[in-house]
């Protein structure tokens, strides 16, 4: 037998699909809007803003790449 317990994969091979959604993102902040948000809302809520605009964005490319392939409907 080829395959291992581990669902039947070797080990330290990935499936091509999880390879496919796993890509990586640049983010680019403008620091004098970063440094104006500090200076407005305090430093832990920068951090909390800036995580929910990374995940909102992410989403948002996965949408699109959905929508391009036509696994997901646009108005979804």
């Amino acid at each position: 037998m080829t395959g291992t317990a581990g669902g039947g994969r070797q080990p330290g091979r990935r499936r091509r699909t999880d390879e496919a959604s796993r890509r990586p993102y640049t983010f680019i902040l403008d620091a004098e809007l970063v440094e104006q948000a500090r200076r407005e809302v305090g430093e832990r809520d920068v951090v909390r803003s800036i995580e929910a605009a990374l995940a909102a964005a992410i989403d948002y490319q996965i949408w699109v790449r959905e929508v391009s392939a036509r696994r997901r409907d646009p108005s979804s």
